[in-house]
């Protein structure tokens, strides 16, 4: 179902999107100013950064993406100073400094070719961004799900035509331990309609003095460090296996697949997993269905690229060999919690310092061998670790099942007690700003909004023809493919 800002289940439409098995046109544009130059010396180890995403993403998705690169030679100068490109957020579009790129550019580069344009900048390029304003907080730059329209603020144009997908990573992913590739394995794929799995109230968005909306006391959310859609700061930088699944990247044969009744009804059983960035035949992960929209899922990790750096959590006594187990609830739209870690018992949280915007608290979620979790009535334990994992999934004899999933009716009531709240605090809805069309129960209730509001534009109403989540606007009115009549894709069967 789609569910806000990506898919966070099934099904997953691509329309306005990259498709998950297709080559891939990407372009680099170095960009530089007057009183911060480039040094063209260090545009290799730039472009590196750039191979390794290009290299992980064709290797996770085995084989299905491929992509022909071009790596400019020089740096692009912008028309004005710096400090004259200031963005709100630390990630942000800043839509002028991308096009002054695109016209710098736009002589050298048909991007009519071109499906994804990477600006590189200077080392300690002093964009200014945050709140309060700063030349030392800026992170990113990055635009995916703006429509392609003159009226949208976000509108970014070649002589070719519009520039729907670009990304650029800056000074806080130069730091050793928060390499900009990680950057680009996050902020591609909602390029290809992947959500957020962290929580987005609890993320400084607006630079390191930020007070969090939430504040967890720990990192990120409840899927925390444990995959690059949660946080791209964190000690492991891979997708897991259920955005991989999402993508079908992962084949029918890879994933075992039971319901709850199923495990219920058998007892207990033994199943061998393949770590996820080991590409070897096996098993890569088991889902069990608890609910329509509901399920765990146990999938295991190694300290291999690009997950390497999970080893450090040798220096807390954990062996980086082992599982993790997250409850999957896609009645939840991105950015809100969808994936929630299991902790093994007598797991909690562990102390790892890794980014000044990040808590340092982080969840001890791995499972080494002999560690067991109960969760929803089935039991789970490492039998061995080794080349391989062995797994036992039991029924609990001293459990009484649960589940803490909801069903539709239960998500569609907690999305109206909000806006029941937001309406009482004033507000007519969402905020118009950040309004997408997974927002609504119809058209028609989004026209209304729309109406109400016309800032929303851009994201309702992408095509500009006037109708609000319309056909051909992105998250506007489909027929599923199956369908006689035309409903939003929240809506598909």
């Amino acid at each position: 179902m789609d569910v806000g800002e990506g898919y966070t289940g099934f099904p997953v439409f691509f329309d306005w999107k990259l498709k998950p098995d297709q080559n891939v046109g990407i372009a680099t544009i170095p960009v530089d100013w007057d009183d911060h130059e480039g040094d063209p010396a260090n545009l290799p180890a730039k472009h590196k950064q750039v191979q390794i995403f290009m290299d992980y993403y064709e290797t996770v998705s085995q084989g299905a993406l491929t992509f022909t690169p071009t790596f400019a030679d020089r740096w692009y100068r912008l028309p004005e100073s710096v400090s004259d490109y200031p963005q709100q957020y630390v990630s942000d579009f800043n839509p002028k400094l991308a096009q002054h790129g695109i016209d710098a550019a736009d002589d050298d580069l048909d991007f009519s070719k071109i499906d994804i344009v990477v600006f590189i900048f200077p080392t300690a390029a002093p964009i200014i961004a945050g709140e309060p304003p700063s030349p030392t907080e800026f992170a990113t730059l990055q635009h995916f799900n703006a429509m392609g329209s003159p009226e949208d603020w976000r509108y970014v144009v070649s002589d070719e035509g519009w520039v729907q997908n670009y990304m650029g990573g800056g000074m806080h992913f130069e730091h050793p331990l928060r390499p900009v590739w990680s950057y680009y394995f996050h902020e591609a794929a909602h390029m290809w309609a992947m959500p957020d799995w962290y929580i987005s109230a609890a993320n400084a968005t607006l630079g390191s003095q930020q007070v969090l909306e939430i504040d967890f006391d720990w990192a990120a959310g409840p899927l925390n460090v444990w995959g690059v859609m949660s946080t791209q700061d964190g000690p492991s930088r891979t997708f897991v296996a259920w955005t991989r699944w999402l993508l079908g990247w992962l084949e029918d044969d890879q994933v075992d697949c039971y319901t709850i009744e199923q495990v219920q009804q058998h007892g207990s059983f033994d199943t061998e997993l393949v770590a996820l960035d080991i590409y070897e035949p096996g098993t890569k992960a088991i889902i069990i269905r608890t609910d329509e929209h509901c399920g765990l899922l146990i999938e295991s990790r190694r300290p291999v690229f690009p997950d390497d750096y999970i080893a450090v959590w040798e220096t807390v006594g954990r062996d980086p060999y082992g599982l993790i187990v997250y409850e999957i609830d896609a009645t939840k739209p991105g950015a809100t919690g969808t994936l929630s870690l299991v902790t093994p018992d007598g797991h909690d949280f562990k102390h790892l310092r890794l980014s000044n915007r990040q808590q340092p608290k982080v969840i001890d979620a791995l499972f080494n061998v002999g560690n067991t979790a109960t969760v929803q009535g089935i039991e789970i334990e490492l039998l061995f670790t080794g080349d391989r994992d062995f797994v036992r999934i039991s029924t609990a004899s001293t459990t009484t099942p649960t589940t803490t999933c909801r069903t539709l009716a239960e998500a569609e009531a907690a999305l109206e007690a909000e806006a029941g709240a937001a309406a009482a605090a004033g507000s007519s809805g969402p905020d118009p700003a950040d309004a997408g069309c997974g927002w609504f129960d119809s058209q028609a209730e989004a026209q209304e909004f729309f109406d109400a509001n016309p800032i929303s534009g851009p994201n309702l109403d992408g095509n500009g023809d006037g109708t609000a989540c319309g056909v051909g606007d992105w998250g506007g009115l489909t027929d599923c493919g199956v369908l006689q009549e035309l409903v939003l894709p929240q809506f598909c069967p």
